[in-house]
């Protein structure tokens, strides 16, 4: 079991053990089909915007197939620091009666939720009756794309994406 658990391991992180062979498989005028169609990627991107100059600034289709499906705010394959300001979900939690509590969302269960405010305090809120939680999720829209695309639309995308240099 350890040995498997290792392997997997590995091969989501990145080691020498996984080889990366060329994943630019996919159609690229399908793929900017799918980021102004269906894939909705729009939304929030441009090509002449933000993504403009993706396959240059990240140099490994791996990479860039990575952060399309799981974008955390880290560097490619495991590598760099936790998700940033920009990409962390927060959180606002007003209670019944008092003032609403608001920052970064740790945690969250049925009976609980945590949070760091603004002010670096870690916060843990009781949800009780009446306890309304809101939280914003600015990568929501990438979560629920890996319920819907499928391996044509990933690798499409990535080709289209290689082609923004």
């Amino acid at each position: 079991m350890h040995f498997l658990r290792q392997r997997i391991n590995d091969t989501l992180r990145g080691s020498d053990v996984f080889d990366v062979r060329d994943i630019v498989t996919g159609d690229p005028k399908a793929g900017e089909a799918y980021f102004n169609g269906e894939g909705k990627c729009t939304t929030c991107h441009s090509a002449t915007g933000d993504m403009a100059g993706i396959a240059t600034r990240v140099p490994a289709p791996v990479d860039v197939q990575q952060r399309m499906l799981f974008p955390t705010g880290r560097g490619g394959r495991g590598r760099g620091a936790a998700a940033s300001a920009r990409t962390a979900v927060t959180v606002t939690v007003t209670p019944a009666s008092g003032p609403a509590l608001s920052g970064t969302l740790l945690e969250e269960d049925d009976f609980h939720v945590a949070l760091r405010d603004a002010g670096g305090a870690v916060r843990v809120v009781r949800k009780a009756p009446g306890t309304k939680v809101e939280t914003v999720d600015p990568l929501r829209a990438h979560r629920e794309l890996l319920d819907r695309i499928t391996d044509k639309n990933i690798h499409d995308l990535v080709a289209y994406l290689e082609t923004l240099k």
